[in-house]
């Protein structure tokens, strides 16, 4: 999961990025164009990512241009959702502080619901998606009003 805003103040960083995602922070701190903004939280060792009311209560405070959002299952009917309840707590919160919202799910996850919900398709801005999606998973997404993106 990644935040990023864009950021005007050509004196710094030209992006910075706020996540959850400990692999993340890890791969960005070392781009001297990216400030990196971690959330804290209790790490979560199956997926590297800052779960609870620490994460929680940092991203309240802030407000984002776009929100670019892992998810375990995406559904035109249900939204987007995750297998852990914690993970969609947080990705909650980054969708609801966030202008637009991008998801990122490869074809296994279009037409699949999780446990936990994550957000409703109309809060979805864009997907983003492998190049084995199908024609018709693409369709019930563009036919929601999502902008699909096969990568």
């Amino acid at each position: 999961m990644l935040r990023a805003d864009l950021n005007n103040d050509q004196r710094g960083p030209a992006v910075t990025v706020v996540t959850n995602a400990l692999n993340i922070a890890n791969e960005l701190v070392v781009r001297p164009h990216v400030r990196v903004v971690a959330t804290g939280g209790a790490a979560r060792p199956q997926s590297y990512e800052l779960i609870g009311p620490i994460a929680a209560a940092m991203l309240q405070t802030v407000a984002v241009d776009v929100a670019v959002l892992g998810v375990d299952a995406i559904d035109h009917q249900h939204g987007a959702s995750a297998h852990n309840d914690g993970e969609a707590a947080i990705n909650q919160i980054m969708a609801d502080r966030a202008d637009r919202v991008i998801i990122v799910a490869d074809s296994s996850k279009l037409g699949q619901r999780a446990f936990a919900r994550i957000c409703t398709i109309a809060a979805v801005d864009t997907l983003v998606t492998d190049s084995t999606a199908t024609d018709e998973q693409m369709a019930v997404f563009t036919d929601a009003g999502v902008k699909v993106i096969r990568a």
